[in-house]
């Protein structure tokens, strides 16, 4: 699948951070686990009946959705709509693959492991370790950094997060869907905000770049969309690499990302140790 076809915001994935991460006493959990044990129902559902269905008020779902930094809950209900579209057709392989498949399971093993090596491949033989200073660099320079991911980015930038605390650099990593517009309070002209993203989609990045640039930092865009271009962002940094073309879920985007960030910790490490 090209990148950029990849449907990189999901709101799935937002809902399943509150199931995890909130306490099971809370309202905003209540309605993120119900939402998702009756997925079904979503699409076709009312705002009173889901209140009805959560214990709850409309005027909390109404919160809620606002929270999930969607205008109002039709608007919640068209993303979720999106959402489940996708996913009717998330696993699927050409006839040829899926006879093969089914003839012999470990031609699937070998199908996904040679993808991942070759995307790989291509990240590794576009590596630039120059630009991977001037990264390091502003990262050391930056009296704060905040960096911005979605869906399994999230994770990545949290794992970043740890390790540069052992490097004694914080960074603080947003974890929750509209974080990066909520608390721009904390982004200062001596800040570095480094965006993750693989699709890096220009209806989406405009207004962030925007509203995060009224603040005055340092912007580094970390991305495979080597299209994307704007003038607010101070360096990009673009990967090579190939994106599976059976699911719309992100399989060698996210491991690529991963790899480049544990390149740029290792080498922030033997440059800037204390």
């Amino acid at each position: 699948m090209a990148t950029h076809n990849y449907n990189e915001v999901d709101i799935l994935y937002t809902l399943m951070s509150y199931v995890n991460v909130s306490s099971s006493q809370d309202m905003y959990y209540t309605i993120a686990h119900t939402i998702l044990t009756h997925l079904e129902k979503i699409p076709d559902i009312s705002i009173n009946d889901l209140a009805d269905l959560c214990y709850t008020s409309p005027a909390t779902i109404s919160r809620f959705c606002k929270d999930l930094n969607c205008k109002n809950f039709a608007s919640f209900k068209h993303e979720m709509a999106i959402s489940l579209e996708i996913a009717r057709d998330e696993i699927r392989v050409d006839p040829h693959d899926y006879t093969e498949i089914i003839k012999q399971p470990q031609y699937l093993v070998d199908k996904m492991y040679q993808e991942t090596i070759a995307s790989l491949q291509l990240v590794h033989q576009s590596i630039n370790i120059h630009s991977i200073d001037q990264i390091c660099h502003m990262i050391y320079n930056a009296k704060k950094v905040h960096m911005i991911g979605y869906q399994f980015n999230k994770i990545i930038s949290n794992d970043f997060q740890m390790k540069m605390l052992k490097l004694k650099k914080f960074v603080y990593a947003f974890v929750e869907r509209g974080d990066e517009i909520q608390r721009l309070d904390m982004i200062d002209e001596d800040s570095l905000v480094i965006i993750i993203t693989v699709r890096a989609r220009k209806q989406f990045m405009a207004p962030l770049l925007e509203k995060i640039h009224e603040h005055n930092p340092q912007i580094l865009l970390i991305t495979m969309n080597k299209e994307f271009q704007n003038d607010l962002i101070d360096f990009t940094y673009c990967i090579d690499g190939t994106e599976s073309d059976y699911t719309e879920s992100s399989m060698q985007g996210t491991i690529n990302f991963l790899s480049l960030l544990n390149l740029i910790y290792v080498r922030y490490g033997l440059l800037y140790r204390k």
